[in-house]
This record gives C-alpha cells, structure tokens and sequence, in this order.
C-alpha cells in the first residue's frame, strides 16, 4: 500500500526518506493500520513541501490532531477555526499567561496551514478552496492577538474613551483593516499581511469610564499614545516569534498614509482628510481589497463607508487616466527588463499581477456609477464585471481559469521551502517535480500549458489597458530632460553656487525621495514648478543690476530649504498639486526661505501654517493692538497658557514677516504691527496672570522703554519694560509675584522656544532693586539718581498695559523730568554741559560697540549710523520738552518746530529711514541683532536681494 502511494507521487525519493525519519520518531503511524486518508495525506506532503515535511516531524501528534479524519477532505472555515483556538485559549487567558497564549497561536497556526497544504497537495481541495482557508487562518490569528494584545494593554494602562457632542464620554474603538490579498481574502501559502490600524476618535484614557462630562485636568495618556501602543504590541506578536517558534506572518505596514513616516494607528477623520487631499490611483486601487480582519466590526464598516468615495470616484477625471496609463506603461517597462519574465508567476508577462490590474482598473473607472461592481474579491469582481457588460463573458472565464491555475502553481512553489517566492525554480529536477505537483506528467505539458493561461492573461490584459502603442515616457528623472552637464551649467548661469548639490536635489523634487511610485502627473507637476523657480532666478551677468527686487538673492539656500519642506509636509503629490493651481503661493514660500532664515525655519517645523495664513487672507490684514488681544483671548481656556501664547506670537510673526516679503506693508507699517504684538502679548499675560491671583483691576502699570517704547520693536527685538505700581500699595510681596509671573508668561523657554526675551534692567537700581516698584519711589530716583543716559532712556518711555491711573501720573512725571527747558535751575543729571556728555557718550558706544575695521559697515553703532538719529532726536526732545517716544515722530516735531533746519531734517530722516530698513532686513532673516553689513561681494548681493 505505501509502496504504490510512493511510486505515484511528486517525489518518491523525498518521500520515502522522510517516511524512513517517520519511523524512527513515531513507527506507528507507518503500521497496515494507517488509514487509506492518512497514508496519501503524509505522502502528498513530503513529495510537495520540504519545509512543512520537517515541521511535521517535530511534531509527529499534529497527525493525530490533523491527518487522521475524513474530515480532512472537507475545507475548515472561520468559526470552525476560530471556535477551537478559543477554547484552547481561554486558561491561559484567565490566568494572564499571554506568553503561553501567544505560543498556542502561533503553534495552531503551523498546524493548520500543514493541514491546508496536504488538502491542496492531495487533490482534495481547490485553488479557491485554498486560498479562502489560508485567508480565514490568518484572520483568526489576527483577531485573536489582537484580542490578547488589548486586553493586556487595558489591563496596565486603562481603557480609551473619547467626548461625544452630547458632552458624555463613549468608549473608543479600534480596528485592524486588511488590505491586498488579506482584505481580498486571497493570501498565498507565504503572503506578507497588509494591515492599516483605525480608531474612532481621540480621546483620553482612563482607569474607569469618566462620568464628568469635561476631561480631567491632570495630564493623561491620548487615545493616540493608547492605540499606537497597541499597534506596536500587535506588530510586534505577529511578525516574531519566541524560542524555536516561526513567526505568524510578515506584516507590512507601508501602504498607510505617509508611508513609513506616518503614525501607525490613526483616527477614522485623519483617514478620511488623508484620502481626500492627498490620495492617490495606486492608493485607490489598494483600497478596493480593504476589509476587517479584526477588532470593531462598526467601526471597520464606518472606515469603508468613509473611503467609498475615495476608492470609488463617481466622476472619473482625465489626469486618473493619465495616471493608469503611467502604471501601466511602467508595469510592462518592467515586465520587459526583468530577467524573470518567463518565471515570476506573479510579476512576469501574464502573471497573476495583469490579472488583478485588469479587474481592478475598470472597478476604479466604473465603480461609482456601477456599485455592484465593487467587491474586494478578484474573481467574483471579475464575474461582476462580466454581469455588466464591462467585460466580455469569455474573457472573465480565461481570467478566473488562468487565475486559479497561476495561484495553484504559486502554492506548490511556495511551499517547497515555505518561504515568499513568486519564481518557477530554474533546476530542471525541481521544476519536473512542481509540474507533477501540478498534476502533469511532464514539465513539457505544464510549461505548455503554462504559456497558454499566459497569452489568455495578457489578451485580456491588453484589451483592458489598451492595445493602441504608446510612446515609451521618459525616464521620471531630471537628465531625461537635459543632461547633467546641461543641467548644472544652467544651474551655474543661475546663481547657484553647490551646482552639483542643487542638481541632485531637483532630480529628487522629481523623482521623490527614491521609494515608491511617482505619477507621471507628478513628476510634470514638478517640472513645472522647477520652471517657475528657475524664473526667479538671476542670469549671472545681471546679478548686480538693480532690478533684483522679484528675484532670489540665495536659489541654493531656497532649494535646500524646498527640499526640506517637502520632507516635512509629508504628502508630495498634492503639495506639488496645491502649488500648480496656486503658484503665488509657491513663489511666496521661495520668497520666505531666500528673505527670512528665521521664519523659513519656523515655516519647516510648522508646514501648514503658510496655507493657513495665505488660504485665509490673514496677509491682508492691518491689525492693531485690541485686534490681536481679541484673537488671543480666544485661547483664554487654554490649559497651557505658555504654548497659548508662544503658538500666536509665531503665527503672527510669520504672518506680519510675509507682509513685509511680499511688499504688503512697507516697514513703518510693519514694526508697528511687531510693537502692536507686543502690546497684546504683554496686556494679554496681564490678565491672565491677574485671573490666576483673583485680582480684577491691576494694580500697577507696565511703562515699555527703548525701542519697544517707541514703537520701533523689530523682528527678534527683546521687550525693555519695568512695573510701576501705585503708591498705596499694601501687598509689596503679591506684587512682585504677580510681576515674575508676568515674565515668565512672556519669556520662559518651552521646548519650542520662548516668545520674548524681556529686559527689566531700566528700573531704579537696575537688577538689585525690587521688580514692582511705587510712583513716589521713580520720582525720587529720576529728580535725585538718575544718570542724563537715564533720562534718555525715560524720555523713550510709554505705558503699554496694566492700572491707567498710575501710567497717567507717570508719563505726567516724566514729560516734566524730561523737559530741560524748564528745569534747568534743578534737573536731575542736568548741566550746562549736557549735549556735549550725550555725545561724549555717543562716541563711547561708537568706539566699544562697533567691530573693529568694520566701522563702514556698522549701520548702526558706526560712524553716520542710527545711533546719532536717536540721540539728535532724543537731544531735541530734552531741550524742547516735547515728549515723544518715537524717534522718526521726534525728528519730524523738530522740523515743524525749527529745531533742525529743513534742509538737515529731511535727508537725516531720509537716510535714517532707509538705515533701518536695512537693519530690518538684516534682522528678518535671523531674528538677530544684526546691526552690521556684510562686506563680502556675495553676501553684500544677497543682503540687496533680500
């Protein structure tokens, strides 16, 4: 009897050795007694498999358990399946023994897919039948890790529960979506599992379910630390196993959103704006197969319901047939290099890949208008097709033949050493024994037969794609256009300088970074805009003319950065998109890196925020001090006040910068829109600070000096202020509280920065004397102590937030501390001598602050600089008495008053004017105190450009 079954089979040299092994290990099995089943069940096994052969005879009980019943020849489904694995489970589970329980999952799973492959080895199942127990197999291993990963995670972390409209909290799900040949139900004998993980919202967790209708204040773990968490845990239980134990499956978790970049588990609303804005064909058709394989069945279906009109456009536009022509024009390229072309039963010509890629196109291209077309299953799709006259009869007949026919044979050759191939083997000896695994007498018959389902496939194939020749495109890179010599030529001709480095990066804007498929779309898309950058370049011979106003002073710089943005926003297909269809704001990023090193930076870490503000025409708008205190109120409930504050400051400094790029403002304009921030943020960290004391009016004010008194702050400016209170003051210690919490609101660092730096230096005995100070104690100092630098100082001075009452009397004290016309018999620090000290002390800042041989570039502390702009203005004040802050306002009062003459006046405010333009340019790009120009040719041409 056993001699008969060996002389049939695949292999009987194989065969009879591993029956030999057999008896050595468990001889019974080998006995007369051996059923006719069981007999023709091991022989089908050790002629077809030589890796589950061994697994076999390490467990020689799992023939007991698995070969021994007629029930072997009858498929094993779902909740067969899942029902037995369960029931072994469950002690394990109660007792917490999740190691155990992991192992028995992984050890149920060898045996079935043993007792899988001897039903298809022997003739007792179908292709169909094989692959539907292979596909349930996996799903309920899935499930169940899942099951066990949960309950473990609930156990030590507690349970996920996120806010309903209604106000109540509501357990949150998750799901485990299939996709490809697992959500197709159609795995083969060594698939990788394509998973996505979803969750219904985000939310907190918690070691009950919450009955307060708002979260709690102390911080919590997020549903999406939870989820990804137990996204890892089930990576982490499928794709390894523990002592000699295989791993369950290969899991693939690349097709989410971003790739490997993106986070692993994700809400159902980020799937959805994910798919909507960013997805592309390929992804599409990747969806068609998505279904659950573990986890909330709601939820799953609610993940479908929200893809539909993803997967399945209703009106099919013409760039969704460019971009399956591309795929297809690229799938036959290939076809036609790889040196598999005949053996690759998957990928090579009329493989099982054409065959999906048929059925799936015309579901993309009909499946919103024809629902009943949309399934996630190849074969009925393509019966479905048929049903609805979008593909012949006898044409969906040949694909499910040559299917099953290619999936069998990929069985067989998978099974050999239990390892994902997709190749017929190359050893004449091997591929004989495949043919008679095959059912073939010969390898002649099977390879003929063979070739036949193949030209079948690819007839088909054709018809769906299109017989008509297409031109062969272009190689989706830059030296397909030009080559790199002409390429970095031009780039020279340009303005770069790193030719070779700016040539590489452009062929990665591109190509992409190098993985994944690049739509032919795409890639025209990023030609195109590589023109619009190219277009604001300057020709090398005009660089030094005067019209570089629109063109870019660093394109090296500019692509780095580019380059930079792309990699930090994540989805290049339909950012390239968003900037063809709105090229101003392609051109208004370009502007922001070559302008602004500062805001280019801020630009990368938040990418989103240039759509914002451009999007919603925020670069428009003048606003004023009450304007940004109303927006800042709006995060009054913020739990993070800090954050609050600092997120703002950023979204208006790069929106108050683009103006200012952009020729929206001019600079007046702007660093008075800096000082009005500056008032919010000040007056806003005031009340905020008072409502955490329980105070309702404030009991002191905040006098602005310098700068920031004058309403001049520019990009990167430190705020110089000090407190004043009212002399009647009781609480002396709350106040100095109250006015460290002030600071630390506006200056503290937070891992992404601090909003302002903050200089209270300027009060009475600088930092040695109390933070909050009286009126009465300011007047003693400035009519006694105070040094003529001091009184400069106070002259700059202006009340910016806090009790109106007390800044009145104090800017009525200064405007007469300050008016040397009147108070010349008792002045504090006055002499007769006074102009010549304050340029006595102007020459000393010449002298110490000036960079040694730089004093022609020093645009402020130099000789001509801005310095002797503020100090005539701030001279001109003291002898006339008028108060003014404001240093172009003070220079304009002493030419209307005669004090200068107005022929002196109007080229010192000329000049000065355009001096601080330059030093605001300077200060835009770094948010540095920048006060001194490069004297270097190409830095000099940048700082003209910008």
């Amino acid at each position: 009897m056993w001699n008969n079954a060996l002389k049939n089979c695949a292999d009987p040299k194989r065969a009879e050795k591993f029956l030999a092994l057999l008896k050595s290990i468990a001889p019974e099995w080998l006995s007369a007694k051996t059923s006719p089943t069981t007999r023709h069940a091991l022989i089908s096994l050790f002629s077809g498999s030589q890796a589950l052969s061994e697994m076999l005879l390490r467990n020689p009980e799992w023939i007991q358990e698995s070969l021994c019943s007629d029930t072997l020849k009858t498929p094993r489904h779902f909740e067969d399946l899942d029902g037995e694995l369960q029931h072994a489970l469950k002690p394990l589970i109660q007792k917490g023994a999740y190691s155990a329980a992991f192992k028995k999952v992984r050890r149920f799973n060898q045996r079935e897919r043993i007792r899988i492959a001897v039903r298809d080895l022997a003739g007792w199942a179908t292709a169909t039948n094989t692959i539907l127990e292979i596909s349930d197999l996996a799903e309920v291993c899935l499930e169940t890790v899942y099951r066990i990963c949960n309950r473990r995670l609930e156990r030590e972390a507690g349970k996920p529960y996120h806010l309903v409209p209604n106000g109540q909290w509501r357990n949150t799900e998750f799901c485990v979506l299939g996709m490809g040949k697992l959500g197709g139900q159609e795995l083969n004998f060594s698939s990788d599992v394509d998973v996505l993980f979803a969750y219904t919202e985000d939310g907190f967790v918690f070691d009950r379910h919450p009955k307060s209708k708002r979260p709690r204040t102390d911080s919590r773990t997020t549903n999406k630390e939870f989820f990804s968490r137990l996204a890892e845990d089930f990576v982490k239980e499928v794709g390894q196993g523990g002592d000699d134990d295989d791993r369950l499956y290969r899991i693939d978790l690349n097709l989410r959103p971003d790739g490997s970049a993106g986070p692993l588990a994700q809400s159902i609303s980020s799937y959805e704006n994910y798919y909507a804005q960013y997805g592309q064909v390929w992804e599409r058709m990747m969806l068609i197969k998505t279904r659950r394989v573990a986890g909330c069945k709601e939820l799953a279906a609610e993940f479908i319901e929200t893809i539909q009109p993803f997967r399945y456009p209703r009106l099919v536009g013409e760039w969704i047939l460019d971009e399956l022509s591309s795929m297809r024009n690229r799938i036959t390229d290939e076809r036609l290099q790889t040196e598999e072309r005949e053996t690759n039963l998957k990928l090579g010509f009329g493989g099982i890949r054409e065959i999906e890629f048929s059925i799936q196109i015309l579901q993309v291209l009909h499946g919103g208008k024809q629902p009943f077309i949309q399934h996630h299953q190849t074969l009925p799709a393509s019966q479905k097709l048929a049903d609805y006259r979008l593909m012949y009869q006898s044409d969906a007949n040949d694909l499910v033949e040559a299917y099953c026919f290619l999936r069998r044979a990929e069985h067989r050759v998978q099974m050999e050493e239990d390892r994902q191939t997709h190749s017929l083997p190359k050893s004449k000896d091997a591929f004989t024994r495949i043919s008679k695994l095959m059912g073939f007498r010969n390898s002649r018959e099977f390879g003929k037969e063979l070739e036949r389902q193949r030209i079948r496939v690819r007839k088909v194939y054709e018809k769906v794609v299109g017989t008509t020749p297409n031109k062969k495109e272009k190689s989706l890179s830059v030296p397909s256009l030009k080559t790199k010599a002409e390429w970095t030529q031009q780039l020279a001709e340009r303005g770069f300088q790193e030719v070779n480095q700016s040539f590489r990066m452009l062929s990665e804007f591109v190509n992409g970074p190098g993985f994944g498929h690049v739509s032919q779309r795409t890639v025209k898309l990023a030609l195109n805009l590589i023109g619009k950058l190219m277009d604001l370049t300057s020709e090398k011979d005009h660089r030094h003319t005067a019209a570089i106003d629109r063109k870019l002073s660093d394109p090296d710089r500019v692509l780095t950065r580019l380059s930079g943005f792309l990699e930090a926003y994540g989805s290049r297909a339909n950012l390239l998109e968003t900037w063809n269809h709105n090229t101003s704001l392609f051109e208004l990023l370009l502007f922001l890196f070559d302008r602004s090193e500062f805001l280019g930076e801020l630009a990368l870490q938040t990418p989103d925020l240039i759509d914002e503000l451009e999007m919603s025409g925020q670069l428009r708008k003048r606003k004023n001090t009450e304007t940004n205190l109303e927006e800042l109120r709006f995060g009054t409930t913020d739990k993070n006040q800090l954050q609050w504050i600092r997120r703002y400051h950023e979204s208006e400094q790069m929106r108050i910068g683009l103006r200012d790029i952009l020729g929206l403002t001019d600079y007046e304009q702007s660093i008075l829109e800096l000082s009005n921030l500056a008032d919010a943020c000040v007056q806003y960290a005031m009340e905020i600070v008072l409502k955490k004391h329980r105070l309702k009016n404030p009991p002191f004010t905040v006098i602005a000096l310098g700068k920031y008194g004058g309403q001049e702050l520019n990009y990167g400016s430190d705020l110089d202020f000090f407190f004043v209170a009212k002399d009647s003051v009781k609480n002396w210690s709350r106040l100095q509280k109250i006015g460290n919490d002030i600071l630390s609101l506006l200056s503290e660092n937070t891992i992404n920065g601090k909003v302002y730096d903050t200089d209270t230096r300027l009060r009475p005995d600088g930092e040695a004397g109390p933070l909050v100070n009286t009126l009465n104690a300011y007047r003693e100092y400035y009519r006694l102590r105070a040094k003529l630098w001091e009184i400069q100082s106070v002259s700059r001075c202006r009340p910016v937030a806090g009790n109106p009452v007390v800044a009145k009397e104090f800017i009525y004290f200064v405007q007469q501390v300050t008016d040397f016309k009147n108070l010349r018999d008792q002045p504090a620090a006055y002499s007769q001598e006074w102009k010549s000290e304050i340029r006595h002390m102007r020459d000393r800042i010449e002298k110490e602050r000036t960079p040694i041989g730089k004093a022609h570039w020093a645009i402020k502390t130099g000789a001509g600089g801005m310095i002797d702009a503020e100090f005539i203005a701030q001279a001109c004040c003291l002898e006339s008495g008028h108060y003014e802050p404001n240093t172009l306002n003070a220079l304009n009062q002493a030419l209307n008053s005669g004090i200068l003459s107005s022929k002196n006046a109007e080229k010192l405010i000329e000049n000065y004017q355009a001096l601080k333009r330059i030093e605001g340019i300077l200060r835009r790009w770094s948010f540095e105190g920048e006060t001194t120009l490069p004297h270097q040719p190409n830095d000099l041409y940048r700082v003209g450009g910008r």
